[in-house]
C-alpha cells in the first residue's frame, strides 16, 4: 500500500506548483521545535517534538486526562482521542514560570494548541514522510490571503498510512481543516474553523496489563500477534470561533467557543490481563458499542490595563463546558471460558475466531461545570509583579446507568491563586506560585469493571517556586520546585476503577537554551520527580509507596547546528535519559534505566525558484528494548530503531 503512494505525492506536488507559481516567505520548510523552543518543557512543530513534557505528561499527569488544554489560550474540552493534525500548527506545554501569562494556570500544567497562521500572501506547502517503520504519509497545505484584503482563508489536507504502530498492524486516515479569519473594526479578529478526522486500521495489537506484583516479561509491543478481524473506525470532528481584540488598548477581549465531537462505530479491544514474568496472560475480547461524544466549552475573558510607572490589570474570565459521553455495554469474551486459571501466552499466534457480539444497555456520563473568575494583577517594570485571583465553579456530574438511578457528583469550590515573580541583580528573576483547581482524571480503562467511565472531577492544588537566569539575548536558564497533590484513582479489589487515597508529585524542573548566534541552539532540560501514594488503602498500597508509571529522573538534550557556513545542510541531535521506575505495585521491582539517542541531517534547496527541505531522521540507534509500564498497569515497550525521510516544500 505504502508504496502506490509514491507516485501519488510527487504528482500532488507537481500540481501545487501549477496552483501557486509564486514565491511568499517560507512556510512548512522552517519548521523547526528545537529553534521554536522557548525552555525544555515542552515544544511540538508540525510532525517534530521534543521537551520533557507533553499533553499525556506533565510532571507526572496528564493536562490532556486532566481538562488542561487551551486553544490559542483560551480553554478547550476535547473529546477526541487527539488533535486535529491540519488544525493545530504546534502545542506548548505552560508550567513553572510559563504559566504565569495564563489567568487561572492549571495545577497540574496546561498544553496550548495554537492554530495554523501563514504570513500575509497566497502560499501553499506540501510534505510526504517515509517512515518510522512503514508508515507513510503527505500533506497539503493551501493559504490565500492577499495583503489588503479583510479576510484570509487556510485550507489542509493530511492522510497518513499506518502511522498509528501503537495501537494496530495496519492503518488509513484523512485530517481536513479549514480556516477563516477576518479583520474586524476596532482591530478586532475573528477566527473560525472547522475540522474533520476519519480513519479504520485492523489488527489491532492487544492491550497488556501487568499482575501488579511479580514484574512484566520483556517483549516488543509492535511485534506482538494480531487477529486480522480485530478493528477500530473514528469519525471526530472540531469547531470553533475566536474572537480577539488588539492587545495594545486598555480593554482586551478574548472570547473562544468549541465543540468536540467523537462517533465512532464499535471497535475490539483484545486484552491480555494479569501478565507475568513467563510471558502469560489471562484474554479478553471487548467489543466497544458505537460511542458519541460531544462537548460544548468555551471562555471569555475581559481585561482592564492601567498605564503609569505600575500597571495593574483587571481580568474577569468565565469559562465552562457542557459535554455528553456513552460508555458501557461492552461485549466481553473469556478466550478460556469459566476456567479459573486459563492462561494463554502473550506470543501464541495462533488464529482465533471472532467471538459472538452481545451488546448490554450503555450508560451516559453528562458534565456541566462554569466557572467565573476574577483576577488582579499589578506589575512594577523593572522589580517584579504580584497576582491574586477567586474563581467560583459549579460542577455537575450525571451517571444514567440502565436499571439504576442517575447518580449525580456535586461541588462548588472556590479557588484561589496566588503568584509573583522578582527581579534581582545581575539578570536574575524569582518567580513563586500557588493553584487550586478542579480537574478531571483518566478514564477507566479497558481492564476495569466500569470500563470508559469517566471519573468526577476533584480538587487538585500546586505549589512552585524558581529562578530564572538570562545573562544575554539567546541564554536562559530556568530552575523550578514544585509540589502537587491530586486524587489517585485505580483499581480496588473488585477491579472497579475508583478513587483510592491522594497521589504527592514533589520534584525539580530545568530547563537550559542557548543560541549563539552562529548556527548552534540547544535545549537542555530535566525533571527530577518523587511520588507518593498518601491515605491509601492497606490492601491495594501502602501509605508512602511509589506509584506505578511515576519516573524519578527524566534528562533531556537536544541540538541543532546550521552555521551560516554550511549553506544548504544542518545537523540535529537529541537525547533521553529515562532512570529506573516501579515495575511491581510495591516497588519491590524496577525496570532498568535506559538512554535514547537520535539524530537528523537536512539539506535545503529551491524548485523553480520555490523553498525545499529534506531531512532524515534517525530515531533511537542504540535500539532500546526498554519496558514501560503506566499508572493504570498498561504495559508497553520502546519502539526501538526507526529512520523517517521527510520532504517539504513551499509554493
Amino acid at each position: 500500500m505504502v508504496a502506490t503512494q509514491r507516485p501519488v505525492m510527487v504528482l500532488s506536488g507537481a500540481l501545487l506548483a501549477l496552483v501557486v507559481p509564486f514565491a511568499v516567505a517560507a512556510q512548512r520548510v522552517e519548521d523547526n521545535a528545537v529553534t521554536a523552543a522557548e525552555d525544555a518543557f515542552g515544544t511540538s512543530v508540525g510532525t517534530q517534538s521534543i521537551g520533557l513534557y507533553d499533553a499525556d505528561d506533565v510532571r507526572g499527569f496528564s493536562p490532556k486526562d486532566a481538562g488542561n488544554l487551551r486553544i490559542e489560550g483560551l480553554y478547550f474540552d476535547q473529546q477526541t482521542f487527539e488533535a486535529n493534525r491540519c488544525l493545530v500548527a504546534g502545542e506548548s506545554v505552560r508550567v513553572g514560570l510559563a504559566a504565569q501569562a495564563f489567568d487561572f494556570p492549571a495545577p497540574t500544567g496546561i498544553a496550548d494548541y495554537s492554530l495554523r497562521r501563514a504570513e500575509a500572501g497566497s502560499a501553499a506547502s506540501f510534505i510526504s514522510t517515509s517512515g518510522p517503520f512503514d508508515g507513510s504519509s503527505y500533506e497539503l497545505d493551501a493559504h490565500y490571503g492577499p495583503e489588503d484584503a479583510p479576510a484570509s482563508v487556510d485550507a489542509c489536507w493530511h492522510r497518513a498510512f499506518n502511522m498509528d504502530f501503537d495501537f494496530a498492524k495496519h492503518m488509513q486516515g484523512n485530517d481536513y481543516a479549514l480556516l477563516l479569519r477576518t479583520a474586524l473594526p476596532a482591530g478586532y479578529e475573528l477566527t473560525t474553523f472547522g475540522a474533520l478526522s476519519r480513519g479504520d486500521e485492523h489488527n489491532e495489537l492487544p492491550f497488556v496489563y501487568t499482575e501488579g506484583l511479580l514484574g512484566v516479561p520483556t517483549f516488543r509491543h509492535m511485534q506482538l500477534p494480531t487477529q486480522g478481524w480485530t478493528r477500530w473506525r473514528w469519525d471526530e470532528r472540531t469547531y470553533g470561533a475566536i474572537l480577539k481584540s488588539p492587545a495594545s488598548g486598555a480593554w482586551s477581549v478574548a472570547a473562544g467557543v468549541f465543540r468536540s465531537e467523537v462517533d465512532n462505530p464499535q471497535n475490539t479491544n483484545d486484552l491480555l490481563l494479569d501478565v507475568t514474568p513467563d510471558g502469560t496472560a489471562l484474554r479478553q475480547f471487548d467489543v466497544s458499542p458505537p460511542l458519541h461524544a460531544a462537548s460544548n466549552s468555551g471562555e471569555v475573558r475581559v481585561s482592564y490595563r492601567g498605564v503609569g510607572t505600575r500597571q495593574d490589570q483587571w481580568s474577569l474570565t468565565l469559562r465552562g463546558r457542557d459535554s455528553r459521553r456513552s460508555f458501557g455495554g461492552d461485549s466481553v469474551t473469556d478466550v478460556c471460558g469459566p476456567a479459573p486459571d486459563c492462561r494463554t501466552s502473550i506470543f501464541d499466534a495462533t488464529p482465533m475466531p471472532e467471538p459472538p457480539v452481545v451488546f448490554s444497555a450503555g450508560s451516559e456520563d453528562h458534565v456541566r461545570q462554569y466557572g467565573f473568575g476574577v483576577e488582579y494583577d499589578s506589575i512594577w517594570p523593572g522589580h517584579g509583579s504580584l497576582g491574586l485571583g477567586l474563581q467560583q465553579v459549579d460542577y455537575r456530574r450525571t451517571i444514567d446507568a440502565p436499571g439504576a438511578p442517575a447518580a449525580v457528583d456535586r461541588s462548588n469550590p472556590l479557588l484561589p491563586i496566588f503568584r509573583f515573580t522578582l527581579d534581582a541583580p545581575s539578570d536574575l528573576l524569582f518567580y513563586g506560585s500557588y493553584t487550586r483547581g478542579l480537574e478531571d482524571s483518566s478514564l477507566a480503562p479497558a481492564s476495569a469493571v466500569n470500563r470508559g467511565e469517566s471519573p468526577p472531577a476533584t480538587t487538585t492544588w500546586q505549589v512552585d517556586a524558581g529562578l530564572r537566569y538570562a545573562p544575554r539575548a539567546g541564554m536562559q536558564f530556568l530552575l523550578g520546585a514544585f509540589e502537587v497533590h491530586k486524587a489517585w484513582f485505580n483499581l480496588d479489589s473488585a477491579d472497579v476503577w475508583t478513587q483510592l487515597g491522594q497521589i504527592r508529585h514533589r520534584g525539580f524542573e530545568a530547563s537550559a537554551t542557548l543560541n549563539d548566534g552562529h548556527g548552534l541552539v540547544a535545549v537542555l532540560g530535566g525533571v527530577w520527580l518523587q511520588a507518593r501514594l498518601l491515605n491509601t488503602p492497606p490492601d491495594i498500597a501502602a501509605p508512602g509507596t511509589t506509584p506505578l508509571g511515576s519516573v524519578p529522573l527524566t534528562l533531556n538534550a537536544d541540538l541543532d547546528y546550521a552555521p551560516a557556513r554550511w549553506k544548504h545542510w544542518g545537523l540535529a541531535a537529541g537525547w533521553q535519559f529515562t532512570a529506573a521506575r516501579p515495575a511491581t505495585t510495591d516497588g519491590g521491582q524496577q525496570l532498568p534505566a535506559y538512554s535514547v539517542f537520535s539524530c537528523a541531517a537536512r539539506y535545503a534547496f529551491t524548485v523553480a525558484g520555490h523553498p525545499a527541505l529534506l531531512r532524515f531522521d534517525a530515531n533511537d540507534l542504540g535500539n532500546s528494548a526498554a519496558m514501560l509500564v503506566d499508572d493504570s498497569g498498561t504495559v508497553s515497550s520502546e519502539h526501538g530503531r526507526s529512520y523517517m525521510v521527510t520532504l517539504t516544500a513551499d509554493f
